[in-house]
């Protein structure tokens, strides 16, 4: 395997890491041979997981197996009556599978290759992280997931991002999905501090903290001349990360969906050839 473990975490009886591959490679496809060298230069790479265990346990979302070898036994479940109605209700607020499949015993696991990014947390006894519903990937056998609604009503009301969000707690590592990759996150620690954030650019937040929307500035003349409105406010203790990039990201995307597309409409039935940048971008 021609893998570079780019990032690991370590547990008590199990250790993750994050496997990425150099190239794309269609070899087999001489005709993509453009887009493939495209998707080179953007540095599109192919990435999975690789659990280990010893002795040990730790839960995927179902369909992220690719395969695994040892001696593994796997156990798919809601947690008892009691948990397949927690997880029904859940599901009805997230996009959480109703299911987790556990692995137990020795040997490795390995996810299915996407070109996702991958954030490692550890979460300590006692301490439970915040981040968007979905993004929940992997854990260590001891961390849980729940439901976490908004408290306040403000940031109910008035916030773009979503109402209800996922809860992780527990003690292990965890494994959540991220748009960007990890070296472009920017940590954030807050020790009975306020931050304020312009935008939905938070990824996850750990510790004591509170979320509320207020507006950008204090005065009613600097918030009719600063051009901010409402912003998200952070206090507390912990640890809150950003993805500040991730707008820049998406305004790229945009230009290169426009510079692949014709400023004109086509006829419905004219099945139109795509280019190279399309079917890179799709």
């Amino acid at each position: 395997m021609n893998a570079t473990v780019i990032a690991r975490m370590d547990g008590v009886q199990s250790s993750v890491e994050v496997l990425e591959y150099p190239a794309v490679n269609i070899s087999r496809r001489p005709d993509l041979a453009a887009i493939a060298y495209y998707a080179q230069q953007m540095g599109l790479r192919l990435r999975q997981l690789r659990i280990t265990l010893n002795d040990g346990s730790a839960i995927i979302e179902p369909g992220m197996l690719q395969f695994s070898r040892g001696n593994i036994t796997t156990n798919t479940s809601a947690g008892g009556a009691w948990g397949l109605i927690k997880r029904l209700l859940e599901r009805r607020f997230n996009n959480e599978s109703v299911f987790r499949t556990t692995f137990h015993g020795t040997g490795e696991i390995y996810t299915e290759p996407t070109f996702d990014h991958y954030l490692l947390t550890r979460i300590q006894p006692g301490e439970e992280a915040i981040v968007d519903d979905g993004r929940y990937l992997a854990s260590e056998q001891g961390v849980d997931t729940s439901l976490a609604f908004k408290k306040n009503l403000s940031s109910v009301i008035f916030s773009k991002d979503e109402v209800v969000r996922t809860r992780i707690s527990g003690s292990g590592w965890c494994v959540v999905q991220s748009p960007i990759p990890a070296s472009d996150v920017l940590r954030v620690d807050l020790n009975n501090e306020e931050l304020r954030v312009d935008g939905d650019i938070v990824l996850l937040r750990k510790g004591v903290i509170t979320q509320q929307i207020d507006n950008a500035t204090n005065s009613v003349i600097g918030l009719a001349t600063s051009g901010e409105g409402l912003v998200q406010v952070f206090r507390g203790t912990g640890q809150i990360w950003l993805a500040p990039a991730e707008h820049g990201y998406s305004q790229l995307v945009d230009l290169l969906q426009a510079a692949g597309t014709t400023t004109y409409a086509k006829p419905a039935q004219t099945n139109r050839k795509k280019s190279l940048l399309e079917e890179l971008i799709k």
